[in-house]
Order: C-alpha cells, then sequence, then structure tokens
C-alpha cells in the first residue's frame, strides 16, 4: 500500500492522511491486491478539490470531487474511484466466465414452482483451425493416439476396410466407435 498526499495552499493533517490509508486499505480489498494511490488536496478561494489518482497493475483510476470540506471531498473521490475498481474487476469477471454461462444457462421457474428444462441460445458450430488428418490406422493405434494426447476424437481410416471410422473417449472412461454404413 503506497499513499502519496500532496497539498496546495492546504495543509494535509494527519487526520486527512489516515482516511487516505483507510479508503486505499479498503480499495486493495476490491481490487485484489497491493493498490499505489496518490492524493491531491487543492484549496482554491472557499472550495477544496481532491484528486485521487490510484493505479493497481495495468489499472489506473482517478476521480476528482470538488466540495466546500476537504473530508468530504476525499471521501467522495475515493468512493468514486472504488466505483470504478469494482466495475472493472466485475467487467474481468464477466468476460473470463463469459463462455460459461451460455454453454450452462440457468434454470428457469414456471408457475406452478417446477423448473422447466434450461432454454438454450442458438447453437454454433465452431471449426477447428487445422484440418484433421485421416490417416489409415487401426482402431487399437488410435486408441492409443486418443491416450496419448488431450484429444477426445480422432478420425481415421480403418487400415482393414479403409473405411472413415471415428472414435472418441465417452465420459465412463471407455470407447466409442462410429463406423458409417456407406
Amino acid at each position: 500500500m503506497g499513499v502519496e498526499c500532496t497539498g496546495r495552499n492546504v495543509e494535509v493533517t494527519p487526520p486527512l492522511r489516515t482516511l487516505a490509508e483507510e479508503r486505499t486499505s479498503r480499495l486493495e480489498r476490491h481490487a485484489g491486491g497491493p493498490v499505489k494511490v496518490r492524493v491531491v488536496l487543492t484549496h482554491e478561494k472557499h472550495r477544496f478539490v481532491a484528486e485521487v489518482i490510484a493505479t493497481h497493475r495495468r489499472r489506473r483510476w482517478t476521480a476528482q470531487e470538488e466540495t466546500g470540506d476537504p473530508k468530504t471531498a476525499l471521501v467522495i473521490a475515493f468512493e468514486r474511484v472504488d466505483a470504478q475498481a469494482k466495475k472493472d474487476s466485475e467487467r474481468r469477471r464477466d468476460r473470463k466466465h463469459r463462455g460459461a454461462a451460455e454453454a450452462l444457462p440457468l434454470r428457469r421457474a414456471n408457475g406452478s414452482g417446477e423448473e422447466e428444462a434450461p432454454v438454450r441460445a442458438e447453437r454454433r458450430i465452431v471449426r477447428l483451425g487445422r484440418r484433421a488428418a485421416t490417416k489409415p490406422m487401426s482402431v487399437e493405434e488410435a486408441a492409443m493416439r486418443i491416450e496419448a494426447s488431450r484429444e477426445d476424437v480422432v478420425v481415421f481410416r480403418d487400415s482393414g476396410s479403409e473405411k472413415l471410422s471415428v472414435l472418441y473417449k465417452r465420459s465412463d472412461g471407455d470407447f466409442g466407435l462410429i463406423v458409417p454404413e456407406c
């Protein structure tokens, strides 16, 4: 936690510095790590301006508030920076888990209290970046290829019958074989 307080035409008192440190520790909880904060208090005529600049890793949040009291200006500026940090962390979390939410939609409850089956959004076809090679091999070789790699499906040409076949790993740990009749 690094708090740098600067006063322009105003003295930064120990209670203001303590308030800035408390708010910084609260901000660190929302940001998820150490935050460097720069506070600039300015006194012009009859108003106080508090500017808070917070940096965390590669993110930067700024807020500026102008009121008649330096403590109030500082609190409001920190609230704005805190709101920006919360919004940023929610945005990153939503972006990270966006695919999982689409794959497993929430169940809807109908009026009788029973849950309906999940309503799935429009399905997409996702093509692989590479073409699947259909090499001639036996079923045993295809099974060894699945076990040796992280692949769940192998498309191959059966060396005995020269037919296109698909071998896949089942959820129970066994293998499934699909041989189309053509």
